[in-house]
């Protein structure tokens, strides 16, 4: 497709040869020779007349053929790059749900020794987070300290459940933020959707037992939680953060 500067080269090169035959032809009168050296000599003239604007509609034509080559490898490299990024989370969300699995597995066999009048009294799952969470009401009844609601965590966690399942949650907002980083070519919203979908695949009770942990426990897990601005943005936007006991 032709565009504007070779159009505007055509209409000169069309200009000027109607400006040389109005001149000669209709203005001076002249005729058309029928004698072979004036048709040379014409022929001399018109090539060293049209030659220039010619070498001037292949330089333009060179020009706009760069200008599309450049053009097509632009997209070509801006398609490979998404193609790239494509395969990347592809390759993330693979791994993703497969730690969400492996999340979901490990929760299924946590489990909390409390004691009972006297008695040790197991507990798993879901009955073992309402139980910890009545516990901890209790002790806001008597208005006890943070401190004091740490200490109970840590002497019900002998077996370290709960520090192994904050840290799996922990392992996987890692994850979220380190693969998925700027650097990476990903941005703040694909980070935030995958911190949505980790809170609602997550078992109601343990992102209980997960904002209990980041409220009381002073774990470098919690800590990273807690400082991760885009999780806690997102969390916080779900209503649950790390002050709801």
């Amino acid at each position: 497709m032709l565009n504007r500067y070779s159009i505007v080269a055509i209409g000169l090169m069309a200009i000027v040869i109607a400006s040389y035959v109005f001149q000669f032809y209709f203005n001076l009168g002249y005729k058309i020779s029928e004698k072979p050296s004036d048709w040379v000599d014409f022929g001399d003239f018109f090539n060293g007349l049209v030659s220039p604007l010619l070498s001037f509609v292949s330089l333009v034509l060179l020009i706009q053929s760069l200008n599309l080559q450049n053009q097509a490898n632009i997209e070509l490299r801006a398609e490979v790059q998404l193609n790239h990024k494509n395969e990347q989370l592809r390759s993330f969300e693979t791994y993703f749900f497969g730690l969400i699995e492996a999340q979901r597995a490990s929760f299924s066999n946590f489990e909390l020794n409390f004691k009972e009048d006297g008695n040790i009294k197991s507990l798993g799952g879901v009955c073992a987070i309402r139980m910890l969470e009545d516990q901890i009401e209790a002790f806001r009844n008597r208005e006890a300290q943070d401190y004091e609601i740490e200490e109970m965590l840590e002497e019900l966690d002998q077996d370290e459940h709960i520090y192994n399942t904050i840290r799996i949650f922990y392992n996987i907002v890692k994850m979220i933020t380190d693969r998925l980083s700027d650097a990476n070519k990903f941005d703040e919203t694909t980070r935030a959707n995958k911190f949505q979908t980790l809170i609602s695949f997550t078992e109601f009770s343990q992102l209980r037992l997960v904002m209990i942990c980041m409220q009381f426990m002073d774990y470098p897990s919690t800590d990273y939680l807690k400082n991760n601005h885009e999780f806690m943005a997102v969390l916080k936007e779900l209503g649950g953060g790390a002050d709801k006991y």
